[in-house]
């Protein structure tokens, strides 16, 4: 009873977001406003909650799970007389073999794969959907270069890429797929930054609580 408690109290613990975070949809429904005021033919309930669902698992994956750096972390730092930058690289892939950790990693990109072409059609395309997850993989990376107990591993950007593809083969075994817009439709279709926007602010508010 008290391993299953704790195990609760762990995953609560995981999904819980300080309340400061709420501010940041914000920007996303102004964003959203604009957008959709911008093309009338979007689906706005569908963008709407994904976006929001979005924000949450980026929130989530930056406080919780991969530990981006925050002003708090570097205060204390400075208090330490540690370095900011504090780089611990691994470049060898598999060094360390299939563990749970291996698995994890996949795991925590799955959701991104699935929810890009979900908030627009721009990531419709699987190479997008993979440019991105490196580009965030690799952002989070050289972040993790200004903590102290961190590392930055190909390992991680391998793993990520893989999530992100299964997430994205998921999304197209669940969604049916339309045809092909055209390339005015995406043209004026804003929602083909907001995947960036909701990356940006979350990457804001992660460093300022």
């Amino acid at each position: 009873m008290q391993i299953q408690l704790s195990l609760f109290e762990a995953i609560m613990d995981t999904l819980y977001l300080k309340p400061v975070f709420i501010i940041g949809l914000l920007p996303i429904c102004i964003f959203l406003y604009i957008a959709f005021k911008n093309n009338t033919e979007l689906p706005k309930t569908k963008i709407i909650i994904c976006s929001v669902l979005m924000y949450y698992y980026i929130c989530l994956l930056f406080n919780n799970v991969v530990g981006i750096p925050t002003l708090k972390e570097f205060f204390r730092l400075s208090r330490l007389g540690e370095p900011f930058f504090n780089p611990n690289i691994n470049l060898i892939p598999l060094d360390n073999g299939i563990g749970a950790e291996f698995i994890l990693n996949i795991f925590c990109f799955v959701p991104l794969g699935f929810l890009l072409p979900m908030l627009s059609r721009s990531y419709k395309s699987p190479a997008k959907v993979i440019y991105f997850a490196f580009g965030l993989s690799l952002m989070i990376e050289i972040s993790q270069l200004f903590t102290l107990y961190r590392a930055t591993d190909i390992n991680d950007l391998v793993t990520n890429i893989f999530g992100a593809v299964i997430g994205y083969i998921l999304y197209k075994f669940i969604i049916k797929i339309r045809s092909p817009q055209k390339a005015d439709d995406l043209q004026s279709d804003l929602t083909r930054i907001l995947p960036t926007l909701i990356i940006m602010i979350c990457l804001i508010f992660t460093f300022i609580s």
